[in-house]
């Protein structure tokens, strides 16, 4: 596999060969004369280095089609040295008519805010070049700014040394550097020049000994750092199926660093923002893989006045670390005081972030990327967001690679060829997935209309709702039986529920429910017998799946466990009817039974590799438990007032009838404190605890977030429209990409990339998997060419757009040339 090659070549990762070349910092390098020949360069691979990278366009820098300001600073840096030695004129020539054509268009791009960095570096770089006798400097407003600024950040002095600034400006660096605090190499570089202290060489010649002549912007290097980061980078590009044993390896490796790491009595505080960033980000993987972590590595800060003030002051360079504290308390488990105050104080600085941008200050521009992200984290709860959505956030925004320490990217993670090369395997990867679900979404549409229940007319019609849930949640490529057994499952369930709420006669009910006791159809009609025959084909299935493939029969837990989800509807038919209002124990014991979520996931747990054993669940372990406690509390809170309407009893109005002091909100209030102390519990289960296998515990906390994504903030699953957005994004839409470099690969290139073997159990439709759809740009056309996967022709036909948008509707695997089809919901 090529991207493996490439970035994980070896069992023994280099971290130096993730990290790509600094064009600054070599620079530097190369300009050190040799001690014993001062008319050589010390370094001359750094040298060559420096006259091999110039991009066509005239400059240095990473970032090919998108040169930023600092490529400004690297390309000065660059022609300085090479007039140092006299060589590489033509390179010289391209590099000033760079300076000169684009500097002030770069400089007009930030808005009129400098990083700090910037402020620093570029005036004192102009100067060097000028008395090398490269005339660079020209009257401009913009740079005029940039070096009043300077001015000012010197005369305040309230330009903190954060690790990203410290290659920018050497010179104010040489203290930090005699205490051994500085990581820049290109700081190193000017160090040695201007004392001769051999210690610098001696640092000098290790980096060049590690590194090679293209060297780093940090020397040493933080490889628990780097090695989170592309674990992180892998993972929120939705492509860690494919790296399973690499992230494992990784991932022990920084364990063990993690819990061998002591508290810090002390520590500069420049290094702070790096180092809560990255136990932060520690904490959070290592706990979501499973690992039993404490959060003390990062909230000791917590307990420090001093710099909780001194992050309170400088809490600009605090922001991707705020940011990360933020995320980590996502997992926080019960009785953990200290994630709960992290989680307080980080949401407080991120809070006066997000005030600032609605004030419409000027911000750099390097800062629209983290801004965009606080509020993603602030805005949307974690266990609300849909993993196959947020790969295509990721995908499709423009974020960086590294923490943002105020100033500057301290650690550039991915060279750009690398990073286009995974977010092009991240593009075909994605488009693979919504290929899959379009095919999942047809067999569950033939499967509902075969079994009558499409067609039903009294009820809800939620099987692009239910598919778009669970293929956004559980979106690895490997799980389409599970994922269309889930949705089987939750489509009986929403047909059966509202026949027992609406449709059904006592009779009736009470005939069905017996039905499903007996697991026998005969006394049965209609509706009871279209849903009771559907029932029993999906248990016929998934039992029959189980034995052939493992040997022993599980038709009778399965039966057990639809018999009581029917009886749980039944006594809440007879509440209603009935006008009985259940005290609030008596409800929670039928109520967590009939929110079936447990109903909906377990057969489908079934056809997991490995499957959880049937002696295990038949004892109703705590995590499912907790499930329906959770999907019960979520449904409440958000359906009360239709519920009230109807004449059902709710949890939020039983509060009120046993508490008649208590009003809606309060009641609420009582629910939602419920629910929130009880998903503390939920996440160390399903995290934490080995009371069943991996995926099963992991199918678990896929079904919680379809639920909370349902009853965030509304009723999304009763809603008609609310969802439509999200559900194109996720099963139709192309993705939008902008300046990725290099080509695309043609789909049917990411089975060879990726190892893939196609999916046997999508193989009896005659569809392949790696087909898609190919749109046109522009609008809709009166007509438009299909292509009919599954065809042994090659035909284009043409067809009215009406029939072409209905065909593609409800026929997902059928692809058009057009954009952006939409969903259709059934």
């Amino acid at each position: 596999m090529k991207v493996k090659q490439d970035l994980l070549a070896s069992s023994e990762f280099d971290v130096y060969s993730s990290v790509p070349p600094s064009p600054y910092d070599t620079a530097w390098l190369s300009m050190v004369p040799n001690p014993q020949q001062s008319d050589q360069p010390l370094f001359q691979g750094c040298l060559d280095w420096v006259l091999q990278h110039q991009n066509r366009e005239g400059f240095w820098g990473e970032n090919i089609a998108n040169p930023t300001i600092e490529c400004l600073t690297s390309t000065l840096a660059c022609i300085v040295a090479l007039t140092t030695w006299n060589v590489g004129h033509d390179a010289i020539q391209r590099g000033l008519a760079f300076i000169h054509g684009n500097t002030e268009k770069l400089l007009e791009e930030q808005n009129g805010s400098f990083p700090e960095w910037f402020a620093i570096v570029f005036p004192a770089m102009i100067e060097l070049a000028e008395t090398k006798g490269l005339h660079v400097y020209f009257s401009n407003g913009l740079v005029e700014q940039v070096f009043l600024e300077r001015q000012e950040i010197l005369q305040t002095r309230r330009w903190v040394s954060g690790c990203g600034q410290q290659h920018y400006y050497p010179e104010l660096m040489l203290k930090h550097l005699e205490d051994g605090l500085i990581q820049s190499p290109s700081a190193i570089a000017h160090a040695f020049m201007k004392t001769g202290n051999k210690e610098f060489l001696v640092k000098l010649n290790s980096i060049v000994q590690t590194c090679g002549y293209g060297v780093p912007a940090v020397y040493p290097l933080d490889e628990d750092l780097v090695k989170i980061l592309l674990i992180n980078r892998i993972e929120t590009l939705g492509l860690a199926e494919h790296f399973t044993e690499e992230i494992t390896s990784l991932l022990g490796q920084v364990y063990r660093s993690y819990i061998s790491c002591e508290e810090p009595k002390s520590m500069a505080k420049n290094a702070m923002p790096l180092q809560l960033y990255k136990h932060s980000l520690v904490f959070r993987l290592l706990r979501l893989h499973g690992y039993r972590v404490s959060p003390r590595n990062f909230c000791w800060f917590l307990e420090d006045e001093d710099i909780v003030a001194y992050i309170e002051e400088h809490q600009e360079l605090f922001l991707s670390a705020m940011c990360n504290v933020y995320r980590a308390t996502d997992v926080t488990f019960t009785g953990e005081n200290q994630l709960e105050d992290a989680r307080a104080f980080s949401r407080k600085i991120l809070e006066k972030e997000t005030m600032k941008d609605c004030m419409n200050l000027v911000r750099p521009i390097s800062m629209t990327n983290l801004q965009g992200q606080i509020k993603h984290e602030l805005s949307i709860p974690w266990l609300a967001r849909l993993d196959h959505l947020e790969h295509r956030r990721c995908i499709e925004r423009k974020e960086t690679l590294g923490p943002w320490t105020g100033n500057s990217l301290s650690y550039r993670l991915l060279s750009c060829e690398s990073n286009a090369m995974l977010v092009q395997l991240a593009i075909e990867n994605y488009t693979l997935r919504q290929s899959i679900f379009r095919n999942e979404l047809k067999e569950l549409e033939r499967w509902s209309k075969e079994m009558g229940l499409a067609d039903m007319g009294f009820a809800r019609q939620k099987t692009t709702y239910c598919h778009f849930a669970v293929a956004s949640t559980a979106s690895n490529s490997f799980l389409s039986d599970v994922r269309l057994a889930v949705v089987k499952s939750a489509i009986l369930v929403t047909v059966a529920d509202d026949f027992f709420d609406t449709e059904g006669s006592m009779d009736e009910l009470e005939a069905l429910a017996n039905a499903v006791n007996r697991w026998e159809s005969k006394g049965l009609t209609g509706h009871g017998k279209t849903i009771f025959n559907a029932l029993k084909d999906f248990v016929d299935e998934i039992s029959g799946k189980f034995f052939n493939k493992n040997g022993y029969d599980i038709k009778a837990y399965l039966q057990d466990l639809w018999c009581q989800t029917f009886a749980s509807w039944l006594k809440e038919a007879e509440w209603s009817r009935n006008g009985h209002a259940p005290s609030t124990v008596e409800y929670l014991q039928v109520a967590t039974s009939s929110i079936a979520s447990h109903t909906i996931l377990l057969p489908a747990a079934f056809l997991l590799n490995p499957p959880p054993e049937i002696d295990i669940l038949k004892k109703r372990q705590p995590l499912t438990n907790s499930l329906m406690l959770l999907t019960r509390l979520l449904n409440e809170i958000k359906s009360y007032q239709k519920e009230q309407e109807e004449g059902k009893p709710n949890l939020v109005l039983l509060y009120m009838k046993e508490n008649p002091n208590l009003g809606v909100e309060e009641s609420i209030a009582i629910v939602q404190k419920t629910l929130d102390e009880k998903k503390k519990e939920f996440l160390e289960l399903a995290l934490s605890s080995n009371e069943m296998p991996e995926a099963c515990k992991r199918l678990h906390l896929h079904c919680l977030k379809a639920f909370q994504m349902f009853f965030n903030s509304t009723n999304a699953f009763d809603s008609p429209t609310e969802l439509l957005a999200d559900i194109n994004k996720a099963i139709f839409d192309p993705l939008r990409v902008e300046d990725v470099q290099g080509s695309f690969m043609p789909l049917n290139s990411l089975q060879n990339t990726l190892g893939l073997k196609k999916d046997k159990s999508l193989a009896s439709h005659g569809k392949s998997h790696y087909s898609s759809s190919k749109p046109c740009n522009g609008f809709f056309k009166s007509t438009c060419a299909i292509k009919v996967q599954g065809n042994s022709r090659k035909d284009l036909v043409t067809k009215p757009y009406s029939r072409i948008l209905s065909l593609e509707m409800r026929n997902p695997t059928i692809y058009t040339t057009f954009s952006k089809p939409k969903a259709y919901i059934y």
